[in-house]
């Protein structure tokens, strides 16, 4: 069995989120969901998405554990859809991306959103850092990427079984 290499360890993480979350219509209701909004018609005034684009999007977010659907009122049937601890991790990511964008799309002024700390009122920012010393990492040629095998949960398991269901990994 070949060993597989650290880029390809590393697109494995990447590739797979991308597969769950990669379309902007799941992020934007993942997005929304963060905000508050728990109701199928709120994401889909707020969203203006179809009704059978989300409808798909939000199972296949419940399906992937990202979401729950919990019954608020039995009749008729009505539903909230709420993020799991998994679906509230995405947070980091939805950051990272409007960083980035405002970062890119407008410069470092006349920024569209402010984003800030409750606490004590200061800006947040998106970085990557050493969890050992604290260091910013600021490239990838301040990392080492490791492949380390881990059985049925290991990219090499993951790409085997998708290579059987399809023609190739992308």
């Amino acid at each position: 069995m070949a060993r597989k290499t650290e880029r390809e360890t590393f697109d494995f993480a990447i590739a797979k989120t991308l597969e769950m979350v990669g379309d902007w219509w799941t992020l934007l209701i993942i997005r929304d969901a963060l905000l508050g909004v728990k109701r199928f018609d709120e994401f889909h005034s707020h969203l203006g998405i179809a009704r059978n684009i989300l409808s798909a999007r939000m199972k296949r977010l419940i399906d992937a554990g990202i979401m729950e659907k919990r019954l608020y009122v039995e009749r008729p049937a009505r539903f909230e859809y709420i993020l799991t601890p998994k679906g509230k991790d995405i947070f980091t990511i939805l950051v990272a991306i409007r960083e980035w964008g405002e970062r890119w799309y407008y410069g470092d002024h006349d920024l569209p959103t402010r984003v800030s700390h409750v606490g004590c009122g200061g800006e947040t920012d998106t970085e990557v850092r050493c969890k050992s010393c604290g260091e910013v990492i600021s490239s990838m040629a301040d990392l080492e990427i490791q492949f380390q095998p881990g059985g049925d949960r290991s990219e090499w398991s993951f790409w085997q079984a998708r290579l059987k269901d399809s023609a190739g990994p992308y």
